[in-house]
This record gives structure tokens, C-alpha cells and sequence, in this order.
């Protein structure tokens, strides 16, 4: 077999047998730069919950050491689901640093430690981004398959959310625990 090298313009790989899975090329190469766009978004989100495990400090210290480490692997683990379904698609998913930069919707700041506001406000951000996709994936594609991921990727977010708005609490708005950036 015969290997390709995606140089990162070419996100078609070649294709032997297509996926005849009811969706038509049009439909599953649209699903796909769709996926491949959260999929940039999940990395970038994952790149920054690592950075703030990996440097936290405080009177928290081990709780939050904690629950970053378990968000950033729950985020992983989302990774791979929308690059498989990616694959399931016919399409390539993307795997370089600059494509994920590139396509993310989510601002990068080198040189900052994100904080809980800032992966709070992410996972926001993160979640009103897989809303719209999921709806345009169902009306627009009739990709029933992609949906169900894109609703079950944004319950994850809201449960992550929900987990980062009830750490801060009234008491971290004070000072205790925040660091705002």
C-alpha cells in the first residue's frame, strides 16, 4: 500500500473505497472541516489546561493538580473521538501544531498561566461553538452519527464548566484562590 504524506493543504487523503454510509461526498467532506475545526479547538483547549496543571501553585495545590489532570485527560480522550469519526468520514485528521493553531476558534496566549475565569471562559466559548456545529451538521448534512458525538462532546464541556464555576465560588472572587491573568 501506497502512503501519502499530508503536507497540511491536502486534508482529502486519496481514498480507495469511500465510506457508503448514506452521507454524500459533499456532505462528509463539509462534516469533516467541520470536525477538524473542534478538533483544533479540543487541542488548544487540552495545550492549556496542561499548562495550567502543570503550573499551579497554592494553597490549592493538590485539589486543583487534580482536577486539571482529569479534565486534560477527558479532553484527550475527546480528541480521539472526533478524529476517529473524522476517519469514519473518509477524511484526514489533522495532526500538526500550526493546523491546529490555524483552524482553532480559541485564543492562544503564549506566556500566560491560564486560570480557572480563562478555562471557564473557554469551555464556554468551546461550548457555544459545538451548539451551532451540531445543529448545522443535522439540518445542513443530516449527519446524524456527528451529531450525537457534537451533543455528547458539549454535555462533557458543560459538566467541566459547571465543575469550573463551582470551584471559583463566591470565596475565590474574593481573592482566595484566583489569580486573574
Amino acid at each position: 500500500m501506497r502512503h501519502t504524506r499530508n503536507d497540511g493543504n491536502n486534508l482529502t487523503p486519496p481514498v480507495l473505497i469511500h465510506p457508503n454510509i448514506g452521507l454524500d461526498s459533499s456532505a462528509r467532506l463539509s462534516v469533516v472541516e467541520i470536525l477538524n475545526i473542534t478538533l483544533a479547538d479540543e487541542v488548544v483547549l487540552t495545550t492549556k489546561t496542561r499548562g495550567a496543571h502543570w503550573n499551579v501553585r497554592g494553597v490549592d495545590f493538590f485539589e486543583l493538580h487534580a482536577l486539571f489532570e482529569n479534565q486534560y485527560q477527558l479532553l484527550l480522550n475527546i480528541s480521539d473521538e472526533i478524529a476517529e469519526r473524522v476517519r469514519m468520514l473518509g477524511g484526514l485528521a489533522i495532526g500538526s501544531l500550526s493546523e491546529f493553531l490555524r483552524l482553532s476558534r480559541l485564543d492562544e496566549q503564549p506566556g500566560r498561566v491560564p486560570n480557572l475565569l480563562r478555562l471557564l471562559s473557554d469551555h464556554e466559548i468551546s461550548i457555544r461553538f459545538i451548539r451551532e456545529d451540531a445543529r448545522k451538521v443535522t439540518e445542513e448534512y443530516e449527519d446524524e452519527g456527528t451529531f450525537e458525538l457534537l451533543v455528547s462532546v458539549m454535555r462533557q464541556h458543560e459538566k467541566i464548566a459547571w465543575m469550573l464555576r463551582s470551584y471559583i465560588g463566591a470565596e475565590s472572587l474574593n481573592g482566595k484562590n484566583l489569580v486573574v491573568v
